[in-house]
């Protein structure tokens, strides 16, 4: 027989063992919280990953300073855009939005730096120039041609006569893409050259070409679709070049930057960069090829042509 005071050393009593169910329901219930806040966030996340980033737009204006810029062209605005990739599943107005909305703009020049259409997109060649079609400058709208309007997903791929047919359906909508080509802009006695390059992953780059081409040592801003050709063209008479390309790696990561980007220059995932006194300018581009962009928003870059300092 079991006196009281042992027994209540064998079981415990009332208050202790709702106590300790108390605190066993508190751990469950933040474990439980903690889980479902952490699904909720990744919900969220992918939520704006997919279905925010991708058709939200930044707007970036930039100087962008030109040695012996003529007087006629200072404050001259040029618009740049990249990567539309009609024919993917970018929607299509979506894109019409922020195209009209740079029609409205009243700039001098509006380029767009390749990848117009999404690879294999036969279809979507016609669709593209007619909404390329619909963006307006004083002076010009531009292309250059990007991998995509060849094809290629990767260096030395391809896809025979897509970019001739993506070049006749822009001039046949009016709008010139410039294969290792110049065109030259005159006011008054200032003159500005802007140089279209051909893609580097479509086997028709041709720097000579377009180089010999320049009439003169005036202002040059050169539209080169990936921005691996900035390096490669260093040594040639230019103040500028715009390209597209990156995406900005669709995906950056703080502190880690993009996991993936489809150049041997990885310092050029986005934005400005400097070597050699030369300027390059990585815009993100509009469209996307896997609908998913984090901390790299699209892009429509505005750029105020100014004269350079020479001190």
């Amino acid at each position: 027989m079991f006196v009281g005071g042992e027994a209540k050393n064998l079981e415990a009593g009332p208050s202790e063992s709702a106590g300790a169910g108390r605190r066993r329901l508190i751990t469950r219930r933040r474990v439980l919280g903690s889980m479902l806040g952490s699904a909720g966030l990744a919900v969220g996340g992918a939520g704006y990953a997919y279905g925010i980033e991708p058709v939200w737009p930044a707007v970036t204006r930039l100087q962008m300073p030109l040695a012996n810029l003529g007087p006629e062209f200072e404050g001259a605005r040029l618009i740049q855009i990249s990567d539309l990739h009609v024919g993917s599943s970018v929607p299509l107005d979506y894109l019409q939005k922020w195209i009209d909305w740079i029609a409205g703009q009243q700039t001098d020049w509006v380029v767009v730096t390749g990848d117009l259409v999404h690879y294999s997109h036969h279809l979507a060649v016609g669709p593209m120039a007619r909404l390329v079609s619909r963006l307006r400058a004083r002076e010009a709208v531009l292309t250059s041609l990007g991998n995509h309007e060849y094809g290629a997903c990767r260096p030395g791929g391809g896809m025979a006569g897509l970019a001739q047919r993506a070049v006749n359906a822009l001039a046949g909508e009016g709008v010139r893409a410039l294969r290792n080509e110049v065109v030259t802009f005159r006011r008054g006695r200032s003159e500005l050259h802007i140089v279209g390059m051909d893609d580097l992953w479509g086997e028709q780059y041709r720097p000579d070409v377009a180089f010999a081409a320049l009439p003169s040592t005036a202002p040059t801003i050169v539209l080169s679709h990936n921005p691996d050709t900035f390096v490669d063209l260093l040594d040639r008479p230019f103040d500028w070049m715009l390209s597209g390309h990156t995406h900005g790696g669709q995906v950056n990561i703080p502190l880690f930057g993009p996991p993936v980007l489809p150049v041997r220059h990885r310092q050029f995932a986005a934005g400005h960069s400097s070597l050699a006194g030369k300027n390059l300018y990585v815009n993100r581009g509009l469209g996307w090829v896997m609908r998913v962009r984090f901390n790299a928003r699209p892009e429509v870059t505005i750029f105020t042509l100014t004269r350079a300092s020479t001190t």
